[in-house]
């Protein structure tokens, strides 16, 4: 009997602690993170594309307010974001153009997508935002919905996947019908 009671006790913790898995908690565990670097590959499909873009390089974040995304492969392009800054290259063409995220809205709401997350700002995420978390610690899918009507004429929904605090994809369906997944990798140092 003992052993009975001592069973459904741990059963029923397993299941609470299991219900404890929220987008507050795995915000608050990615929050912990000062920096991180993946690699990525990356797969775009557009209807106006004959086949599907597929790019890679690597992506950096670092703590307040920095991201960097440096497609490596088929072309080499940077696209940078520090602060309220966000900076695009494209170096074979000597090309390099700097705007405020706050001039371009919708921009900036998408830049946030991922910047915030790895930041673990619930706050500037919902902002953006209305938000789910699928799934549990080892396996989960954050889910972001636009609350912004200019918004969602671009993005129907992103999708974050990944495992305690590393992030292992990102998808992207546009309104129009557009996709892309991003497959990361973290490296570490």
């Amino acid at each position: 009997m003992t052993r009975m009671l001592a069973s459904l006790a741990l059963v029923a913790w397993a299941g609470s602690a299991h219900a404890e898995w929220t987008a507050d908690t795995l915000l608050k565990a990615l929050a912990e993170r000062p920096a991180g670097q993946s690699r990525f590959s990356e797969t775009k499909t557009s209807a106006l594309l004959k086949e599907p873009l597929k790019s890679s390089g690597t992506l950096r974040y670092k703590k307040p307010a920095f991201l960097e995304k440096h497609v490596q492969t088929p072309f080499e392009e940077i696209l940078t974001v520090e602060g309220e800054r966000m900076t695009w290259e494209k170096p074979a063409a000597n090309k390099k153009h700097t705007m405020a995220l706050r001039d371009f809205p919708v921009a900036w709401g998408f830049i946030e997508s991922m910047r915030a997350t790895l930041n673990g700002d619930a706050k500037t995420l919902q902002r953006f935002y209305k938000m789910r978390l699928d799934g549990d610690e080892r396996q989960w899918t954050l889910v972001l919905l636009p609350s912004d009507s200019d918004m969602a004429q671009f993005i129907r929904v992103i999708r974050i996947s990944g495992g305690k605090t590393n992030l292992k994809t990102v998808e992207i369906e546009e309104a129009g019908g557009d996709r892309s997944l991003m497959t990361l990798r973290e490296e570490t140092n």
